[in-house]
């Protein structure tokens, strides 16, 4: 169940574009996933995001706000998984 749920862990993070470095004990199912690394890149996405607002590129900062979130969101993920693993 474990090798499962960590698949599918995976797949899902890849899936979304998150580069995620494999462990050398990945052959047991270990990922490596760094939240503090995915939450700086949310933050550099915010600001440009901000930036694209404020020339009056409103879609742009929106899809870059949307990014932020998403890298939030696989940060979390990562959290939750290394709490309950």
């Amino acid at each position: 169940m474990r090798r499962t749920a960590t698949a599918v862990l995976s797949a899902v993070l890849l899936a979304g574009g998150l580069a995620v470095t494999a462990a050398p004990a990945a052959q047991a199912g270990i990922i490596t996933c760094k939240p503090a690394e995915l939450r700086q890149q949310a933050a550099q996405l915010d600001r440009k995001a901000e930036e694209l607002k404020h020339l009056g590129e409103r879609a742009a900062a929106a899809k870059a706000h949307q990014q932020a979130n998403a890298l939030r969101n696989k940060a979390k993920a990562c959290e939750d998984a290394d709490n309950n693993a």
